[in-house]
C-alpha cells in the first residue's frame, strides 16, 4: 500500500498567510519541504481523505485525476478539512466527463448535513459514519475512531485496512480509552501508523484536540502495550503548526533517535 501526503499543515499553513513570525519568515525564505499546505492526503491513488480548499493545488502537484476518486473520508467539519464549495462544483457546467458517476462521501453527521444543507449535487452520496463503525469501501474496510477533537461534533480518524494496515490519526488528541480498549479487542496490527503532532515541543493536556511529541510517545508505547505497532511498524508524524516550528530539518533532527518519518508535501511511503 502506500499512502502520499498531499498536504501536511494546520489550518494557517505553513509559512501562515498573514505571519511575520520567525518560523514563517524562515520557511519563505528555505522553501521546499518547509512550504506546508492544509492537510489531505490519498490512499494508493483512490481514497481520499480529507477536501481542504487546497486540494485543487494538490492534484495538480501530484497528477491526481480528481474525477477518477470514488470514494472520500472526511475526518470532521473544520475548514482545512473540508471545504464544500468544491463538491457543489462536481457537476457541469463546472464538470465534464467524469469517469466515476459517483462519488461517495464517509463522514460524521455534521459533514453530512452541512452539505445537504448547502444543496448536495446528486452524483456525490452522502454516507453517514459512526464511531466504531466498519464498512468495505472499494478494495478497503474501513473503521472510524472517536476522534478527541472538534468537541461535541463526533470528529472521526480511521483505521483502513488493505493488503496492509493504516492508522491515520489526523486530528486527534490523547486517544480516548475505549479507542485503546476497541484496538485491542478487534486485534488490529498497524503497518503504519500516522499521527498528529501540531504541538511538536509546546505542552498539551491530554484532554487537548491534538499532540506533540510528548502525547505521540505514550500513545505508541499503549499501542505497543496491546500488541497494535512494534518495530516493524511505520511511524509517521504529521500536521504541524507554525507556532511549534515545523521547519523540516528541525523536526527530523528532533526524531532521529525514535525513527519516525516527517511528513511533507508530496511524501510517499509505501509500508
Amino acid at each position: 500500500m502506500e499512502i502520499k501526503y498531499l498536504g501536511t499543515a494546520a489550518a494557517e499553513a505553513m509559512p501562515a498567510t498573514f505571519c511575520n513570525c520567525k518560523y514563517c519568515v524562515e520557511a519563505r525564505r528555505l522553501g521546499g519541504k518547509n512550504i506546508r499546505t492544509r492537510s489531505q492526503s490519498i490512499v494508493d491513488g483512490k481514497l481520499l481523505i480529507d477536501l481542504p480548499a487546497d486540494t485543487y493545488y494538490h492534484f495538480l502537484q501530484n497528477g491526481i485525476e480528481g474525477d477518477k476518486i470514488e470514494d472520500l473520508l472526511i475526518t470532521h467539519s473544520h475548514g482545512d478539512h473540508f471545504y464544500p464549495t468544491e463538491l457543489y462544483l462536481r457537476v457541469p457546467p463546472f464538470a465534464h466527463g467524469m469517469r466515476a458517476k459517483e462519488l461517495r462521501l464517509h463522514a460524521n453527521d455534521k459533514v453530512c448535513k452541512t452539505l445537504e444543507d448547502g444543496g448536495a449535487p446528486k452524483n456525490v452520496r452522502l454516507c453517514p459514519m459512526s464511531p466504531f463503525e466498519t464498512r468495505e469501501i472499494g478494495e478497503y474496510s474501513v473503521t472510524a475512531l472517536p476522534a478527541r477533537h472538534a468537541f461535541g461534533e463526533g470528529a472521526l480518524f480511521y483505521i483502513i485496512k488493505g493488503e496492509k494496515t493504516l492508522l491515520y490519526a489526523h486530528d486527534t488528541g490523547y486517544f480516548y480509552d475505549e479507542v485503546f480498549d476497541f484496538i485491542a479487542q478487534k486485534g488490529f496490527k498497524f503497518d503504519l501508523a500516522s499521527f498528529d503532532c501540531t504541538n511538536v515541543d509546546i505542552t498539551i493536556s491530554d484532554e487537548g484536540s491534538h499532540m506533540g511529541i510528548e502525547n505521540i510517545e505514550r500513545v505508541i508505547a499503549r499501542l505497543e502495550a496491546i500488541g497494535a505497532i512494534d518495530g516493524g511498524t511505520v511511524k509517521v508524524i504529521n500536521h504541524f503548526s507554525h507556532n511549534a516550528n515545523p521547519l523540516y530539518h528541525v523536526l527530523e533532527e528532533r526524531v532521529a533517535d525514535k525513527g519516525w518519518l516527517v511528513s511533507y508535501d508530496g511524501m510517499s511511503v509505501e509500508f
